[in-house]
């Protein structure tokens, strides 16, 4: 159920519930008092909107070891490399797996590499050799490979103008087994080590490069203009009207690759799609740091026709058994009649058969979650049918406070409803995307009856979070 449903049907019950007396009649005279009631709301603090968006981490790192060149060789391997007239040498370098870790959004690669080496040698007189090649290797036959340990690091920036930029750099590379070729005494391990030095330097400019060229501002134009104004089912239309929107850093923990999206906005819901704010364009993207939990304020307007829709789409041919009498609601509309008072109308049918009409103020207790209306009129064939009824539909939750009124428990009427509402954080939203959610309050902290409308404001937090499936 949604808020501002609630808040509509919790309207609804307290009319009838305010019907307490168990007196037969025809008419109930209202309390000639006038309410003072303020005719405009305070505007509500904007909302912070947080999401931690979650990835297996198989995915990525699948991704980077497809990344990561998986063989690092001399330059013209198989072929020999010629540094100078009296010296040559190839070889072959094949890399472990990777172990990569993630913290504040930078990337470290770790992971070995096991080589073999062939070097010739000769004398050269003017630049030419003039001697046979003497050779010699390491790693070949019944030696074993040598190992070289390499850690790459690559620190992930977010731009406002929503690209990527990346800083990847070799942070260290250590030669654990030296490789001497026996036929002439020569270490050539510094040599070897230079030479992937030089081929992981070029792989960290090629994958700056890459990611560097990566510009997701179009697609997220177009998503933003797409849902601008969205649909939330049949209860109107909601828009966040953001403010600015906020990235935070990717982290990796527990198989799990998670980062931080959040928004400050002005969330609007409305029954006209018209009434909607509709912003200019998207916020520049701020770096921040991560956030939790989401604080969202909004406000909800709609108009009579609209929640007249709503109640009867909810109550029409509603049967109760009522002490062995049958009341069936065939129809219902609500409207507003000035000084922030409405009037409801319900036509029922059955054992019973008539019309009930209902005047009041809803006040709303903002405190104790509680909904009352002071100044009840009702005209109703039987006014102890009108109780019984909302007690019906709402499970109990009209109780009566020491004065003999009647009052609904707003708090109650959420909690019981809780399930409802958070399985509406815990769904699919898109092809392998799916949300979760727990919500950890929410209460209503403002209402004003006008006459075209109601505006209702509502206080949420919750813990959201995206968990994708694939790699977009």
């Amino acid at each position: 159920m949604k808020p501002a449903l609630i808040v509509f049907f919790a309207l609804n019950a307290i009319f009838f519930a305010s019907c307490s007396s168990s007196k037969k009649g025809i008419t109930s005279a209202a309390n000639t008092a006038i309410l003072h009631m303020q005719d405009s709301l305070p505007l509500l603090p904007a909302s912070d909107i947080n999401v931690q968006l979650k990835v297996p981490a198989a995915m990525i790192l699948a991704k980077a070891d497809s990344l990561v060149p998986k063989e690092f060789n001399s330059d013209k391997w198989p072929g020999y490399s010629q540094p100078s007239c009296d010296f040559r040498y190839k070889y072959h370098f094949v890399r472990s797996s990777l172990n990569v870790t993630c913290i504040n959004s930078k990337i470290s690669i770790q992971f070995t590499g096991n080589y073999q080496l062939s070097g010739s040698k000769c004398l050269c007189t003017m630049n030419k050799p003039v001697t046979p090649w003497i050779s010699g290797s390491c790693g070949y036959g019944s030696e074993s490979l040598r190992k070289v340990g390499i850690n790459v690091s690559s620190q992930l920036y977010f731009l406002p103008t929503f690209k990527l930029k990346t800083v990847t750099k070799l942070e260290h590379l250590q030669a654990y087994d030296k490789c001497i070729v026996s036929m002439f005494s020569n270490d050539v391990t510094g040599l070897v080590v230079d030479s992937v030095r030089s081929s992981v330097n070029v792989f960290c400019n090629t994958m700056d490069s890459i990611i560097n060229a990566m510009d997701f501002s179009k697609t997220l134009l177009q998503l933003y203009t797409h849902y601008k104004i969205v649909p939330v089912s049949k209860y109107g239309y909601i828009s966040l009207n953001p403010i600015s929107v906020r990235i935070g850093q990717l982290n990796y923990l527990k198989d799990t690759f998670s980062i931080s999206i959040g928004s400050s906005c002005k969330p609007q819901l409305s029954s006209d799609s018209n009434k909607t704010l509709i912003p200019a364009g998207i916020p520049l993207l701020n770096p921040n740091n991560n956030q939790d939990a989401s604080s969202v304020y909004l406000n909800a307007d709609y108009d009579y026709t609209f929640l007249s829709k709503l109640l009867n789409d909810s109550l029409h041919n509603k049967a109760f058994e009522l002490k062995g009498r049958t009341i069936v609601v065939k129809e219902a509309e609500i409207k507003g009649i000035g000084n922030h008072q409405i009037e409801i109308r319900v036509d029922f049918a059955g054992t019973n058969r008539g019309r009930l009409y209902l005047h009041g103020t809803p006040v709303l207790d903002v405190n104790n979650q509680t909904l009352t209306i002071p100044d009840i009129s009702y005209s109703i064939e039987d006014e102890d049918l009108a109780l019984k009824i909302a007690k019906n539909l709402f499970r109990n939750k009209i109780k009566k406070n020491l004065y003999g009124k009647s009052y609904l428990d707003i708090g109650a009427l959420i909690k019981s409803n809780m399930a409802v509402l958070e399985a509406r954080l815990n769904t699919a939203i898109a092809e392998k995307i799916y949300s979760a959610g727990k919500i950890n309050d929410i209460k209503i902290v403002g209402l004003l009856v006008k006459k075209d409308d109601i505006l209702v404001q509502v206080y949420a937090n919750a813990d959201i979070s995206l968990v994708a499936s694939v790699l977009p």
